[in-house]
């Protein structure tokens, strides 16, 4: 709330200070009056005042005494008087008036309109007072908060450095050209060279031939979009190149900050471990395709010694048969030539296991058709087929699909409990597809990622043999998916 100003009035005869108060009212003012000095102090005890008006011919205390007693303890803001007085000064009570703080004398009567505007100019004045107050109190919030910021400003630089100068990691700064303009210790231990030295030189002089680019397009994208990150080959100065991951950040358009850790150790074990990865794939490779010469040459075996000696023991059965009269002996032949039938077709599906010649001959579709019926008469499952026609797949590519098939399935029919199957195999332009998909009781995530889960691994091996993607997965319907995408120009 906005306080008026105070204006004191002082004069013994009461008609006076009425007509004073006549003349003032229309001014914003809190008006004091008083009828003579004590009660004018008493009044104005420890109040500021604006301007006071005093009758100089006062009995008990003049107005000379009275300016006296109200400015003698007011060292700074001293109370501006006008002194009213009915009769003609001299210049000695002049002289004497001002020593006491008038600022004016008006003689009786006086013209209201005189009065007022003497009023005003100091009014005006408290104003503009009040308005220097107020702008100074300010001016010092704004200096005390300056203070602060700056006080603020300085910790933060001082932790700042404390956390830069200490950090593990390398603290590059550089500016819009590249050029480094502050570094840290691990900067130098980083890169070997010391701060004079990182100071005179910029960004492509740390970068060899083989990541100049790379390392001035990460530049390019911190500078676009405020934020890049990226592995990057580096050279020391003993000039051994290592591999650092540099995160940077945009700080101004004209300051850079990069946070850089040497990853050469990490990088040298990926390599070792992709080149680990790639040898135990070539090696699974190298087993699988003697396994399936293996496969090739027990089914071979067993389809000419083994299927050609059971077949000739079936002919002389025949012809012991023909040559024997008893009915005894008769009934007992029969039953060994029906069990030598029967073990000539478990050679045969045997054989057609270890190595489906349907494969080479007439295709994977055909060879997929084939082994999923006898799938399903043993196994009392109905499996449904849904395959372009006509697809034209070498035959690795078909030999692999065709194990993964028979791996899927016989997942299906020890653990699943299903009573339906879905198979698809489908191409694009880029691409065949192939699904195995179960309606059993669904797949675990742990059974996925088990490390006993041979079966899996095997169909992800052949997979990435054939520079195919596998995935195996259960979906809300409890449904156990197998899917394989193989690229056609790995095919």
């Amino acid at each position: 709330m906005e306080h008026l100003p105070n204006i004191l009035i002082v004069d013994d005869t009461p008609n006076n200070l009425h007509l004073l108060e006549l003349i003032i009212k229309n001014i914003k003012v809190n008006l004091i009056r008083a009828l003579s000095g004590v009660e004018a102090l008493e009044k104005t005890r420890g109040m500021e005042l604006v301007l006071a008006i005093i009758d100089v011919r006062m009995p008990g205390m003049n107005g000379y005494e009275l300016a006296l007693k109200m400015n003698e303890n007011r060292m700074e803001n001293k109370v501006p008087v006008i002194f009213l007085t009915a009769n003609y000064i001299n210049e000695a009570d002049v002289l004497k008036g001002y020593d006491f703080g008038a600022v004016d004398y008006i003689t009786k009567p006086f013209a209201s309109q005189m009065l007022l505007s003497k009023i005003n100019v100091f009014l005006d004045l408290f104003n503009q007072k009040q308005i220097i107050i107020r702008d100074a109190a300010l001016l010092k919030q704004y200096a005390d908060e300056l203070t602060e910021a700056n006080t603020a400003l300085q910790k933060s630089e001082m932790k700042y450095r404390s956390y830069t100068d200490n950090a593990p990691d390398g603290v590059f700064v550089a500016n819009e050209t590249g050029r480094y303009i502050e570094v840290n210790a691990s900067a130098c231990r980083i890169t070997g060279y010391s701060q004079d030295e990182l100071l005179k030189m910029s960004i492509p002089d740390m970068l060899p031939e083989a990541s100049l680019q790379t390392g001035l397009e990460h530049f390019k994208k911190t500078a676009e979009n405020g934020f890049s990150k990226a592995d990057l080959l580096f050279r020391h100065k003993n000039g051994s190149h290592r591999w650092w991951t540099v995160e940077s950040v945009r700080l101004t358009e004209n300051r850079y900050l990069g946070y850089t850790k040497d990853i050469t150790e990490k990088k040298i074990a990926e390599e070792e471990l992709k080149s680990s990865l790639a040898q135990l794939h070539q090696l699974t490779h190298h087993i699988e395709e003697v396994r399936e010469k293996e496969r090739v040459a027990i089914s071979r075996e067993l389809h000419d010694d083994l299927g050609q000696a059971l077949t000739a023991i079936k002919i002389d059965l025949g012809i012991i048969r023909k040559k024997v009269l008893d009915s005894t002996v008769i009934l007992k032949l029969d039953k060994v030539s029906a069990l030598v039938g029967e073990t000539i077709k478990t050679v045969q599906r045997l054989t057609s296991q270890l190595r489906p010649s349907i494969i080479d001959d007439l295709g994977l579709e055909a060879a997929i058709e084939w082994y999923t019926r006898e799938f399903a008469e043993r196994n009392e499952v109905e499996i449904k087929l849904d395959m372009d026609p006509g697809i034209v797949i070498p035959p690795d590519t078909s030999l692999n699909l065709f194990r993964i098939m028979q791996e899927a399935l016989t997942n299906i029919s020890r653990h699943s409990k299903a009573t339906h199957v879905d198979v698809g195999l489908h191409q694009s332009r880029e691409s065949f597809y192939f699904s195995i998909s179960d309606n059993g009781i669904g797949i675990t995530e742990s059974e996925i990622n088990s490390k006993t889960s041979f079966g899996i691994m095997s169909m992800k091996e052949r997979a990435i043999s054939l520079g195919g993607k596998f995935t195996i997965y259960r979906d809300a319907d409890n449904r156990t998916t197998v899917k394989l995408v193989i690229p056609l120009n790995n095919k």
